[in-house]
């Protein structure tokens, strides 16, 4: 099996590829769009809560770290 990318030129060949998708000959896939911001991947990667607490955890290593030395 092989994974193309098309571009479409117009409304009707969306329809016509959702009709071959209904005789099983191809699959269409909707590919996410790239974005080379970390940021962006990663939103909502965690709930506010465990930010709140992995936050929490670091400020205290960092308070435990000053003390040592």
């Amino acid at each position: 099996m092989e994974t193309l990318t098309i571009e479409l030129n117009n409304s009707k060949t969306l329809s016509i590829l959702k009709e071959l998708e209904g005789l099983s000959l191809l699959r269409i896939v909707k590919k996410q769009p790239r974005t080379s911001n970390m940021a962006d991947l990663l939103a909502n990667s965690i709930s506010d809560e465990q930010a709140v607490l992995m936050n929490k955890e670091l400020q205290q290593m960092r308070n435990e770290w000053e003390r040592t030395f």
